[in-house]
């Protein structure tokens, strides 16, 4: 996929306002041994020379990152739902994606080839890569680990089913034939879902141990994991296979890094001031000010593909009237929540896509019309009670006299609470009780695994068009697809769309998927698609953005460096 003209500026705006890439320190010299012992009789020189210090140790760079967030509870590519950064450090992969969105071998391939009908790319790998736990990389490792993505359970299973034969050609050149041209191989491929696990550790420690005990080829070893609080990785020293593109050669240029997790942004500020952290990822927008004028700071931004929605539970009898939902939507005003919550920035939205994807220009949706909600609602069987909350009058499937008030879940970090009292005091307005109701990452996905929601507040950060079947196609039912959409026309739209030739066909078949499920369904009324934004300490050097993936990926952490 070309990066459009708005992505290659973003970039360069982008690449303006990062650091220059600081050297690393040479390795120190060793130290002089002890001289021999002397008679303690024998006179005293006095021509000798003054004695020495050895050259002091140059101190570890330790670079500290603080997101409000911890998204995945799994270190198993096959089977996790969401990643973290921390995956990116610890795994590799076989075609990566650079700073202007292009596509290029990742590090543990040399180059690729594809057939002239598109049905078989064949992959030659790089040699002397090692994971880890000391086994080697090769063709039967992707053979294997192909083969374990696609397993029945598997999450992403998806991705990979177009593949009908592995072929093993040697140690290090391995052919991939599928049922069709499949344009969307190396897009997959070069995401986090493409990172190769190792095969000796996943065998030997069964797939639950493995889940907290990775094994990759990545530029970093996890040393430490405490679960929602932080990740701790060191430097594989070993590691000397950056893609190509990068220039880079060697190991990490940082020894360790430090991945905090803290939902207040207040918190992850103070620390960031102190020197305590170096990176706040997921950066408070109201605080720009404070920052990008402060030569002590770098404030970075670039194109993002993190949607915010309200979604609905179509299950839910209170919201399961489809006029109920798109009553929702036109209750948002999303242009109001930009320029005040987000300073202007980003783009208000009332599609499911980032509008730089082919796929999300075009489709209409419900956007703010307070009228247009109460005619609705109106239709709908709500009658509007002397509180000025909905009251139930005549609406299918829920009791005459209920009122209109739900739990409205959302995260617990200062974000999601200052969006969801936005939209709260919205939805208040066409007579709408939503009661926050704040949980963690792991806690809110447990929760929709288990249902009994109504409305919620949610993100998703994903540059991909099969986002739309992952969260709305029935094989994911009830999780992922935890809002109830359960359509066969859709799904064999979404199927479709993986089987055609080229990646332009693939953008208008999504499109109509995209369209006909806001107008069948309606399950999501989104808001806001926010760039990427990340406060950092002057101090941290050579910081390259990946646009539209969620801002650094496996190679952003090789080549990032701290100077202190």
């Amino acid at each position: 996929m070309k990066a459009n003209k708005f992505l290659s500026v973003m970039v360069v705006l982008t690449i303006l306002v990062m650091g220059i890439a600081g050297c690393s320190p040479k390795t120190p010299t060793e130290a002089p041994t002890e001289a021999p012992a002397v008679a303690t009789d024998a006179p005293e020189p006095t021509d000798a020379p003054e004695p020495t210090e050895a050259p002091a140790e140059a101190p570890e760079k330790v670079l500290v990152i603080s997101t409000d967030v911890q998204y995945s509870e799994s270190f198993d590519i096959s089977t996790m739902v969401y990643s973290d950064w921390p995956h990116e450090m610890i795994y590799d992969k076989l075609v990566s994606v650079d700073t202007n969105y292009d596509y290029h071998p990742g590090g543990l391939t040399e180059r690729w080839e594809v057939s002239e009908d598109g049905t078989v790319v064949t992959f030659y790998l790089k040699e002397g890569v090692t994971f880890h736990d000391g086994s080697d990389f090769n063709a039967g490792v992707v053979k294997w680990w192909l083969e374990e993505m696609v397993k029945d359970g598997k999450c992403c299973a998806y991705m990979y089913t177009a593949i009908t034969e592995i072929q093993v050609i040697d140690d290090y050149t391995i052919a991939l034939t599928t049922d069709g041209p499949f344009p969307a191989l190396f897009y997959y491929l070069s995401g986090p879902w493409g990172l190769i696990m190792s095969q000796e550790q996943y065998e030997s420690l069964g797939p639950d141990e493995y889940a907290s005990n990775p094994s990759g080829t990545g530029p970093f070893i996890l040393e430490e994991w405490v679960f929602n609080e932080r990740f701790v990785l060191a430097r594989n020293p070993d590691y000397n296979w950056a893609a190509e593109w990068t220039g880079h050669e060697g190991p990490a240029n940082v020894d360790k890094i430090i991945y905090r997790i803290i939902p207040e942004n207040a918190t992850r500020l103070v620390e960031l001031e102190a020197g305590d952290t170096h990176i706040v990822a997921n950066a408070p927008w109201r605080e720009l000010p404070t920052y990008q004028d402060d030569p002590a700071y770098q404030v970075i931004q670039a194109p993002d593909a993190t949607i915010w929605f309200v979604g609905m539970n179509v299950d839910a009898p209170i919201v399961g009237d489809l006029r109920t939902r798109q009553a929702i939507g036109h209750a948002i005003d999303r242009d109001l929540i930009q320029e005040t919550l987000y300073m202007g920035l980003g783009r208000a939205t009332g599609t499911y896509l980032a509008g730089e994807l082919p796929a999300d220009q075009g489709v209409t949706a419900p956007l703010y019309d307070p009228a247009a909600a109460a005619d609705l609602l109106a239709e709908a069987g709500w009658v509007m009670g002397d509180d000025g909350v909905l009251v139930a009058e005549n609406v299918e499937g829920v009791d005459a006299g209920t009122v209109f008030e739900v739990e409205y879940w959302t995260y617990n970090d200062d974000e999601a609470r200052r969006l969801a009292e936005a939209t709260q005091s919205m939805l208040a307005a066409v007579g709408i009780k939503a009661n926050i109701t704040p949980m963690d990452k792991p806690t809110y996905d447990s929760q929709l695994e288990a249902g009994g929601h109504s409305i919620i507040l949610r993100r998703y950060t994903w540059d991909g068009l099969d986002i739309l079947p992952w969260f709305h196609d029935s094989y994911y039912l009830p999780y992922p697809n935890y809002l109830g959409v359960n359509d066969e026309e859709i799904d064999k739209i979404w199927a479709d769309s993986e089987k055609v030739p080229t990646w332009e066909e693939r953008s208008d078949s999504f499109r109509v998927g995209h369209q006909l499920l806001i107008d069948r369904w309606y399950p999501w009324a989104p808001i806001y698609q926010r760039p990427l934004l990340i406060f950092a300490r002057d101090t941290v050097k050579n910081v390259q953005i990946i646009p539209l993936r969620a801002g650094f990926e496996t190679y952003s952490f090789v080549m990032i460096d701290l100077e202190e």
